[in-house]
């Protein structure tokens, strides 16, 4: 069957809230049995069309609901929902569904790191649970420990001082941050997704053969190798999160 690849989490899961800052195709089984799930995506809005949901993958969602509220209802902006699918290829959009839930999606730029700048950036430990890669956006899964009573602050950050970057394979180099900017560290995990506009690293806009994202995760520093297929949309499982116990709402 052709992949899908949605967000697999219930309902049932346990809420936990994490607030998150700023700094200054393929042949896998569609899991429909769930009643709820989540994808990420980007609106589409036009004039004289009903607004919808463009994924990373370039399929399409068709809200059937006509009360999102409008501040969401602005072309491109990058949004999280929990939705029941209602219907597949339908009337030339690739699903029909019910928006049950909708939150923006945290959207910043990869950031030069410098001696100076280390510190505030901060690298404490992090776990992914999902990276991937789409024509504009390298976007990350991951669990945080903490309280959940300050914001947390996460960055895609770029070292200029590097003399082989991109390295020998052609991958460029970054790391992903967190800063837990004080909050209390407890045996507590926090969900939050991020997206990283490429721009001049994205695919099309560039001749390099993916990304290496250091990151320094319970486990220890980890390096994940996201290689890129400039043929067709870059790891199409762009709408895939593993379920998960923690958190789902992301501000």
């Amino acid at each position: 069957m052709k992949k899908f690849s949605i967000f697999l989490i219930g309902l049932a899961t346990a809420i936990s809230s994490v607030i998150l800052q700023s700094c200054k195709d393929d042949d896998d089984d569609v899991y429909y049995y769930t009643s709820y799930a989540y994808a990420i995506g980007d609106m589409v809005v036009k004039d004289g069309e009903s607004p919808y949901l463009q994924l990373d993958s370039k399929r399409t969602m068709l809200p059937a609901n006509t009360s999102i509220p409008s501040f969401f209802l602005e072309d491109g902006r990058r949004v999280i929902i929990n939705f029941s699918l209602l219907q597949e290829n339908y009337m030339g959009y690739d699903y029909y569904v019910a928006i049950n839930d909708i939150d923006t999606v945290l959207v910043k730029n990869i950031i030069p790191i410098t001696p100076e700048t280390a510190d505030s950036i901060g690298n404490d430990p992090v776990n992914i649970i999902d990276m991937w890669t789409s024509d504009e956006y390298l976007t990350v899964q991951f669990e945080m420990q903490g309280a959940g009573e300050k914001k947390h602050m996460v960055n895609v950050v770029r070292d200029f001082s590097l003399s082989d970057n991109p390295d020998k394979d052609n991958y460029m180099q970054l790391e992903f941050r967190h800063n837990m900017e004080g909050d209390p560290k407890i045996d507590r995990r926090l969900w939050g997704v991020a997206s990283f506009r490429l721009k001049d690293l994205a695919p099309q806009e560039s001749n390099l053969s993916g990304l290496k994202i250091k990151v320094n995760t319970f486990g220890g520093e980890k390096t994940y190798n996201l290689k890129y297929d400039k043929e067709k949309s870059l790891n199409t499982n762009s709408e895939k999160i593993q379920e998960n116990s923690s958190f789902i709402h992301i501000k």
